[in-house]
Parts: C-alpha cells; sequence; structure tokens
C-alpha cells in the first residue's frame, strides 16, 4: 500500500495564518509609531548656499530731518533755508566739517566731480538735505563742466544732459542751477529741463544767477515745487562781507517771514558758518529747503 504525502492539518494552517497577521499588524503600528513622532520633529531649513562673490546690502535710510524737537518759541521764529552749493570738488574732511553744523540745510552737489557721491553719502548720512547742483551755460568766460546743459544743443540731447546729471547724484531730492545765466534766461530751454523733474517729483530752486530768470516761472506753470533764491552769502569770501550777506538774509526772512541764502563749499564760507549760526539762535529757524518750495 503506497505511503501518503505529509500534509498539514486545516487547524495548523489556520494557527500560521493568524501568526502572520498579527506580525504584520504589530509591525504597522511600530511604523506608524515611528512616523507620528517624526512628524513631531521641527523640520530641518536647507542652509542657503553662500555665494560665490559678496553681496552689497543697500544703505539703510538715514532720516533727512534733524534729530531735535521744536520748541513753541522756536516754531515762530522766520524760517531760514541755507543752500551750500558746488560740493562734489571739495575735500570730504571740509564737507565732513561743514556738516557738522547741528542745525538743518541743504548741500547742492555737481555731478561728475572726483569726490561727488562721497560728498553726498557724507551729507545724508550726517542728516543734511541733498539736491544737484546742475551746470548750465552762464557767461561766455566761464566754464560751467563737463556735459553742461548749452544753449545751442538741441532739445534731446539737453534732457539726455538733464536726466544723466540727475541720476549721477545719490539722494537727491531736488536741483538747483550751477552758473546757468544764458539757458534760465530762455523760456523753451527751461521747460525742456524741467520737464525731466516732473516725473521724478523734485523740486526746482532758482539761484537767480540772472535777472531775466525764466527758471521758477516755468516750474510755476509746470506745478514743480519751487522758490528763488534771495541772498548770496560769499560773493566776496571776506569774513566782514560773509557776515553782512548773512545779516541781510536774516533781514529779509525776519521781513517776508521765511528767505532762502546760498553760499558756497569755501573754507572761508565754513569758517563764517561755524562763527554765525551760532549768533543767529533766537532770530532766525534754519530749515531745509524742502520746507519752503511751493
Amino acid at each position: 500500500m503506497p505511503k501518503r504525502g505529509n500534509r498539514t492539518s486545516t487547524p495548523a494552517l489556520l494557527g500560521w495564518a493568524a501568526a502572520v497577521l498579527a506580525l504584520g499588524l504589530g509591525a504597522g503600528a511600530l511604523l506608524g509609531h515611528l512616523s507620528c513622532e517624526r512628524k513631531k520633529e521641527a523640520p530641518k531649513r536647507e542652509e542657503p548656499a553662500k555665494p560665490s562673490h559678496p553681496v552689497h546690502k543697500p544703505k539703510p535710510e538715514v532720516p533727512k530731518s534733524e534729530v531735535h524737537s521744536i520748541t513753541h518759541e522756536e516754531a515762530k521764529l522766520p524760517r531760514l533755508a541755507l543752500i551750500i552749493d558746488d560740493l562734489g570738488y571739495a575735500e570730504p574732511e571740509l564737507v565732513k566739517r561743514l556738516c557738522q553744523e547741528p542745525v538743518p540745510f541743504t548741500v547742492a552737489v555737481l555731478p561728475y566731480q572726483e569726490h561727488t557721491v562721497e560728498s553726498a553719502d557724507l551729507a545724508h548720512e550726517m542728516g543734511k538735505a541733498v539736491i544737484l547742483h546742475l551746470p548750465m551755460e552762464g557767461r561766455a568766460d566761464k566754464d560751467p563742466g563737463p556735459d553742461a546743459l548749452k544753449y545751442d544743443l538741441p532739445e534731446s540731447e539737453i534732457r539726455t544732459r538733464t536726466r544723466k546729471a540727475l541720476a549721477d547724484v545719490p539722494f537727491i531730492e531736488g536741483a538747483n542751477n550751477h552758473m546757468g545765466s544764458r539757458m534760465t534766461a530762455d523760456a523753451t530751454r527751461m521747460h525742456w529741463i524741467l520737464e525731466e523733474f516732473k516725473g521724478r517729483k523734485l523740486y526746482f530752486v532758482d539761484s537767480r544767477t540772472i535777472a531775466t530768470t525764466q527758471g521758477w516761472k516755468v516750474a510755476e506753470e509746470l506745478h514743480i515745487p519751487t522758490i528763488q533764491r534771495k541772498v548770496f552769502l560769499d560773493d566776496d569770501k571776506s569774513f566782514p562781507e560773509i557776515q553782512k550777506q548773512f545779516e541781510r538774509a536774516i533781514a529779509f526772512a525776519q521781513k517776508d517771514g521765511e528767505a532762502v541764502a546760498i553760499g558756497h563749499i569755501y573754507p572761508e564760507t565754513v569758517d563764517a558758518l561755524e562763527k554765525l549760526i551760532p549768533e543767529a539762535k533766537g532770530k532766525v529757524r534754519f530749515v531745509f529747503v524742502r520746507e519752503l518750495v511751493k
């Protein structure tokens, strides 16, 4: 009689199946627990790749107003806006000395000069307002500088040079004319120039280098904030003459409620202002020219 092959009984098979199932359920629970534990951990952030070249961060903006409160008595004083022209060629040490004066004033910076950007940076960092000192053709015997606005240039070139000069000086909020007696006396050319200001929301200070200037009139027509210079401080650089002109500026401010006086970055002018500004306390309140333009 032939032997039968070994056969597993049904109960044994059921036992094996139950064991395998139990094992599977246990492993699944363990994996699920581990997965939940991982989810509780904060995800690690990838470290950004280091750049292969240094990143130059933009300079933080410095407030353009002097950090001091105005008393009720000071608020009633007539306002005097000082503008100091021709920064750009002067040594930074002289600019720094000027800007150490503890009153608000405005500096006008020439484009394309050796110290143009450095002077604007320094004045801005020391809390002074910066405007462009825009070179324009004046008297035939005077050179207004590189890429100046010349009377015989076509409109397209005058506009191009205006835009170029505006872009060359950082932190500007407006402009005044450097020389420019021939250009500012011509309304058509001043329209070409000042139309380039309009979209940039800049103001224009007419330095009044000629009595027949059309600059401020054209600015008013174009609804560009503007004002005219009242006094030049240092046509004569001797202290008695600068003092005389400074006192005239104070007198105009007291008469009209406000005035604009323009000086230059001469060592003699800086010397004089170090003496005269403290003496003006209680007579006028020094302000940025942007506070007077209308």
